[in-house]
């Protein structure tokens, strides 16, 4: 069809768009096209000519005479040769009324194509029923034309029927007719498809651009440009559904998870809808599950282990644990969301506490949560039942330090000096461990070569190292207090039926390894893995020890007044400590050149290496840094000056810091990646770590202060004080 001159219809909305140029053809002239033509009009001229010749000869042989109708169809067939001279007529008069390529190409771009948009074929015969009719008719291709020939059969499929289509199907139907015909002789079935215009076009193109793409696209686009925005609709939805790929159920499997755990728990959700194979790999694939648990910091890669135990006890239904990672991941995703909820109101029990009002210490595992004070007792409650169990005493002073290692098993230690093993299952103290000459002010468990040690520091400037017998965890044997193996014919105060068993200096008793000296003050803070154990003093120092060597390997210099907390990073082989100098001190053990100037001293008769200054100092905080926690993610300060800082856990570049409003020091908190909760005197904070937004402040408003704060899953458990009496706040976010 010819474009009229004047303003463009609406209705063909990329009319005006010019051609773009990675469409445009790179030829510099334009007669090139024209050579393309005429050789390829050619070629087909002696194809066509070849082809008539062939049925003449045969005709003759049949019939000894050449027929009628044969000298019409090569006449036929000689004007169709004529299609370059009437394109060129056609793009003549066309160019008279307006240039279509100073609408579509942009300036400077040749193509190859003509320039127009009706092609006229003269003289080709239409395809109709009546074979005797001997009329020559004009058939004049209009660009919708084009369009119906050429785009349907390049996409095959069309999720609109157009009224084209019809006719074509309408056309076949009537050659299907004709072909049926007796009267229909031979020639007409050999010269059926030269006779359609719109597959002579076809040929036509396909093999004049079949080679060329940059043509083949301008074309292309040209067609597109004359749409309207119905066929273009039609279009778009066409190429939109071929482009789509379904990448995950194409996939091999485990190329498929290896996508889907990059994935957070959001975008998991929204991939369940998207098909019934993305829902069937995800439901049923444990690992995907396991990774979110990790990944949105439920259960950490070093307690995954303890993790299945409990997972086991958790779902005893399941035969397979893998099954309850998907149910567990649900329940803890809801929990959290229960925390991060200002609105949300949590069950709160309250539970009597110890005789005095200070609680001195707090564990929270397994099932059991577990206090110490001065009151010389240890209380024990049942988390899930939310109730006091039993009540340890045995203690002659404070108990001042706790450490749950595992299956109930506790140790503890006080003012009285001593170290006390407990089995809570049983209700009853199983070794008593003397030596220290002053208050056991704090302790640690260790692992080595599957070996349980137990690492003590006291107020007598020592640490003392004992091992943790497994005949604590014997629990089938009547008597399993006797361990004739290690016993070395040890004396206890006690009868082969009661417990404990006490061993009154280090000398008689088989479970004690040794004395580390090097200390000239108060031993604070001690924590270690493996053979390695670090202790803060009041000195100023700390002190790198090797429990397997029982000596010391470095001396730590730097912090200029009491050091109160420390933390042994073993995945960082890293150092942490906190002091009453408002600093955070960072020691790589690991490269001892980056911390500072090294000197080899002597300790305790053996020589080790004093470094006199830290690869990292932490600043911020202005008074008495005394509590310290890592987690995967965080290091998390918290000083006297009611203020928390949270440091990233690799580099330890400052990530949060809350302020209390009361300003008064903060006495305990705990962490996870997720959450944070704090104490103070009259204040209790929950913060969202995700966020950073403060999520509860008024859940505890009545305490008075906030001693101890421990929290696992959806239950957090307080020690406070109100109205001069100790209690036990749980609160149930479930």
């Amino acid at each position: 069809m010819t474009i009229p001159t004047g303003s463009i219809p609406v209705q063909y909305p990329l009319r005006d768009i010019p051609i773009p140029y990675i469409y445009s053809s790179t030829t510099n002239s334009a007669s090139e096209c024209n050579r393309t033509l005429s050789s390829t009009d050619l070629k087909r001229e002696n194809e066509n000519n070849n082809s008539i010749l062939k049925r003449k000869r045969s005709l003759e042989t049949l019939n000894g005479q050449v027929s009628s109708s044969e000298v019409k169809r090569i006449k036929i067939n000689e004007d169709n040769n004529n299609v370059e001279t009437s394109v060129k007529e056609n793009s003549s008069d066309i160019d008279n009324n307006i240039n279509s390529d100073e609408l579509l190409l942009p300036e400077n771009a040749t193509t190859t194509l003509p320039s127009t948009e009706t092609i006229e074929l003269s003289n080709l015969p239409t395809n109709n029923n009546n074979n005797n009719n001997n009329n020559n008719t004009d058939c004049v291709l209009t660009i919708d034309d084009i369009k119906d020939g050429i785009l349907e059969e390049a996409l095959p499929i069309s999720p609109v029927a157009s009224a084209s289509g019809d006719r074509l199907s309408h056309d076949d139907d009537n050659n299907g007719n004709s072909n049926n015909n007796t009267n229909t002789n031979d020639d007409d079935i050999l010269t059926s498809n030269e006779q359609n215009p719109r597959k002579q076009l076809h040929d036509l193109m396909m093999t004049s651009f079949g080679s060329n793409t940059t043509d083949l696209q301008c074309m292309a686009f040209k067609f597109i440009s004359q749409l309207n925005r119905a066929q273009l609709t039609d279009i778009n939805s066409l190429i939109r559904d071929n482009l789509k790929r379904d990448m995950i159920s194409t996939l091999p499997v485990e190329i498929a998870l290896k996508i889907l755990i990059k994935l957070n728990f959001r975008d998991i959700i929204s991939c369940l809808a998207v098909s019934p194979r993305w829902n069937h790999i995800i439901e049923n694939t444990p690992f995907i599950w396991k990774h979110l648990l990790i990944s949105e910091s439920f259960i950490s890669i070093e307690n995954f282990t303890n993790y299945v135990k409990e997972l086991k006890i958790n779902y005893p239904n399941l035969s397979n644990f893998e099954d309850a990672y998907k149910p567990d991941f649900l329940k803890r995703s809801h929990t959290l969301q229960n925390w991060y909820d200002s609105k949300f109101i949590p069950q709160r029990t309250t539970l009597k506490g110890h005789m005095t009002s200070v609680v001195t210490c707090l564990q929270f595992a397994d099932d059991y949560v577990i206090t110490g004070a001065d009151d010389k007792m240890i209380r024990v409650y049942s988390a899930k039942q939310k109730k006091f169990l039993l009540e340890l005493a045995g203690h002659e002073g404070g108990v001042w330090a706790l450490k749950y290692d595992m299956d109930g098993i506790l140790v503890s230690g006080s003012t009285d000096r001593s170290v006390r093993i407990w089995d809570i299952k049983r209700g009853c103290c199983l070794y008593v461990f003397k030596g220290h000459t002053s208050t056991v002010r704090c302790l640690d468990i260790v692992e080595y070569k599957n070996s349980k040690y137990i690492v003590t520091g006291s107020r007598d400037n020592t640490l003392h190292v004992w091992k943790l017998c497994r005949s604590v965890y014997n629990r089938d044997s009547e008597d399993s207090r006797n361990d004739n193996n290690e016993s070395n014919g040890a004396t206890t105060r006690t009868t082969s039926s009661t417990w404990p068993i006490v061993y009154d200096t280090p000398d008689v008793n088989p479970y004690f390894i040794g004395v580390l000296k090097g200390h000239v003050a108060s031993v604070r803070t001690v924590s270690g893995h493996g053979n390695i154990v670090i202790s803060g003093s009041y000195d100023n120092t700390l002190m790198v020890w090797d429990i397997a060597q029982m000596k010391c390997l470095y001396i730590l210099s730097g912090h200029t007044d009491r050091i109160y907390s420390t933390i042994y990073d073993h995945k960082r082989q890293r150092c942490i400590s906190a002091s009453m100098d408002s600093t955070v001190r960072v020691w790589d053990l690991k490269d001892l050149w980056r911390n500072g100037i090294r000197q080899t001293v002597t300790c305790a008769g053996t020589t080790c290496t004093r470094v006199t200054e830290s690869y990292k100092v932490l600043s911020g905080h202005t008074a008495l840094v005394g509590l310290l926690k890592l987690s995967d993610k965080y290091l998390i300060s918290a000083a006297a000056d009611g203020t928390l800082k949270g440091w990233d856990a690799e580099d330890y570049s400052l990530k949060f810091s809350y302020l209390h409003s009361n300003l008064s020091a903060i006495t305990t908190f705990h962490m996870t990646d997720n959450i944070l909760v704090s104490g103070s005197e009259r204040q209790f904070n929950i913060y969202n770590l995700r966020t950073g937004n403060l999520v509860h402040s008024n859940l505890l408003r009545d305490a008075e202060q906030i001693w101890s704060v421990n929290f696992k899953d959806n239950l957090l458990v307080a020690a406070v004080e109100r109205n001069g009496q100790s209690s036990i706040e749980m609160l149930d976010f479930a």
